[in-house]
């Protein structure tokens, strides 16, 4: 199969996955919003977002492990796998000690001292912290069977889970309705054993499928182990960087704003984890391929693919995000009715905050293949530092709370220079001017046309359903129509209108027969 085929099936079977997550997510965060009310939602938020964010973490921490393992998978120089997976495993597991133990202290310390909580809430708000922190690590201990799906690329089994994690939500959100206990302290026990089932499911899944590959064996190789903690060492402190500032300013916006406007940054997640996986879900399929052109020194190839890997990405989350900044606030009032104050706002701005992200993100795997993740992070890393104390400051002197998204968004923009530059420093053949003209003025310039057209049907409309999906329709319509006529090589345009030419003569013919 060739590689553009393969990441073709395997993007399909992600997106499978991640169409039934998203929908059920969204109808259950209503539920869920409505059961838990405004207040224990925000509560659950902020206390718990360790958990929320856990998917982002692993999803660093699988991309670092999964290098090696893809790594040995395409080089021809003999790394053992199964030693590989082992020390990452053994790596983890002390990771996720030394979080159960800074959680235990620092942690507990600030939930029980610091946190804005309501007396009569304290012991629900508890139980949410400790669950957090099993979940925590359970799902750190997993990042290396997540790491073997992603380096054979065998996304089916995501679309597999996929469905059995959607039917788990509805299932929370119809115990939630039925108010047999504590709602908050329900919600939390009930999505702690949804992490912890999924997980075995995926252990049981890779010594099954990859056998031996899997199992855990002694390690005593120390250059191995100084290896993986360099890069994932490195990988994991620009991913708690990325953590750090989310959950950071969501303790901000706790201190000086209080739980309710946690409920709005609570509904602000739930939009931009459902729709930054169509992102996610085509970077899973693509980082493996990338991998292997570069161990194999492919670098060509390497180079055009994750050229279009940028353009693809940020494209793809631009059908989604744009026409859903534009008509965020009729969204909200369908979806939710009733929407936290500042919902609207936090969504526009992390959005575009997303559609950056999502190039460098892109980039981020070319670094990953070279394994030089040491100067990426540092760079990249250290900005939290400047970020939060700004945010702090901000919401201490009276700015509106969606400043703090502002701050972010900055700083997101700042760090595609870092990364085009350490992947210039590590790839001879890459050039930032080509990636400057061939991606950022190719999509900048895609996306004016159907923006504006969009703008002008919603603002020549009044505020209805009707509207909002005519400008997603328009907005589909426009960018799909540019992306066919001047995004993709003309060889390519024919062979699709060939391949539609001669679909349409077979059913004919099929329907005359």
């Amino acid at each position: 199969m060739s590689d553009n085929k393969r990441i073709a099936k395997n993007t399909a079977f992600l997106y499978i996955r991640m169409l039934l997550v998203m929908g059920v997510s969204l109808y259950t965060s209503r539920v869920v919003l409505r059961n838990l009310g405004v207040e224990d939602y925000g509560l659950y938020n902020v206390i718990g977002g360790v958990v929320v964010m856990l998917s982002f973490i692993n999803s660093c921490a699988a991309g670092a492990t999964s290098r090696f393992l893809t790594f040995s998978l395409g080089s021809k120089k003999g790394y053992n796998y199964q030693q590989i997976f082992s020390a990452a495993f053994y790596i983890h597991v002390v990771i996720a000690l030394i979080i159960a133990l800074l959680g235990e202290t620092i942690g507990l310390w600030y939930v029980t001292n610091k946190m804005v909580i309501p007396i009569h809430r304290m012991d629900a708000a508890l139980w949410v912290f400790q669950l957090s922190i099993l979940s925590c690590f359970v799902s750190f201990t997993q990042v290396p069977y997540n790491a073997s799906i992603i380096a054979h690329e065998k996304m089916n089994v995501y679309a597999y889970v996929g469905i059995y994690e959607a039917i788990g939500k509805l299932g929370v959100a119809y115990i939630l309705s039925i108010g047999i206990w504590d709602n908050l302290k329900l919600y939390a026990v009930l999505l702690f054993l949804l992490t912890v089932s999924i997980s075995l499911f995926y252990r049981y899944y890779c010594v099954k499928k990859f056998g031996s590959l899997c199992s855990l064996i002694v390690v005593r190789d120390k250059r191995l182990y100084s290896k993986l903690l360099s890069y994932s060492g490195w990988d994991l402190i620009g991913c708690f960087s990325g953590v750090a500032r989310s959950q950071g300013v969501n303790l901000i916006l706790n201190l000086f704003c209080g739980p309710v406007v946690n409920a709005a940054r609570a509904v602000t997640y739930q939009v931009e984890a459902a729709l930054y996986s169509f992102v996610q879900n085509y970077l899973t399929a693509t980082r493996p391929v990338i991998i292997k052109y570069y161990a194999g020194g492919e670098m060509d190839k390497m180079i055009r693919l994750l050229h279009n890997t940028c353009k693809f990405a940020f494209l793809m989350f631009s059908c989604l995000a744009i026409p859903i900044i534009i008509e965020s606030d009729s969204i909200l009032d369908f979806w939710l009715v009733n929407p936290p104050e500042y919902a609207s706002i936090f969504i526009k701005i992390i959005l575009v905050n997303y559609l950056v992200i999502s190039i460098t993100n892109s980039i981020n795997i070319g670094v990953q293949a070279t394994g030089d993740v040491k100067r990426l992070n540092i760079y990249a890393g250290s900005k939290v530092f400047v970020e939060l104390p700004v945010v702090y400051c901000l919401l201490k002197y009276g700015y509106p709370p969606y400043s703090a998204f502002l701050v972010l968004l900055v700083g997101t923009i700042f760090v595609v220079g870092i990364d085009l530059w350490v992947l210039k420093k590590n790839i001879v053949q890459f050039s930032c001017l080509k990636f400057f003209l061939n991606v950022i003025c190719v999509i900048i310039t895609i996306i004016i046309l159907p923006t504006l057209s969009v703008l002008m049907l919603h603002f020549s409309m009044p505020s209805s359903l009707s509207r909002v999906l005519l400008v997603f329709l328009l907005y589909w319509i426009v960018i799909a129509s540019l992306i066919f006529y001047w995004g993709i090589s003309k060889d390519l345009q024919r062979k699709i209108i060939s391949n539609i030419r001669k679909k349409c003569i077979y059913d004919k013919n099929r329907i005359c027969w």
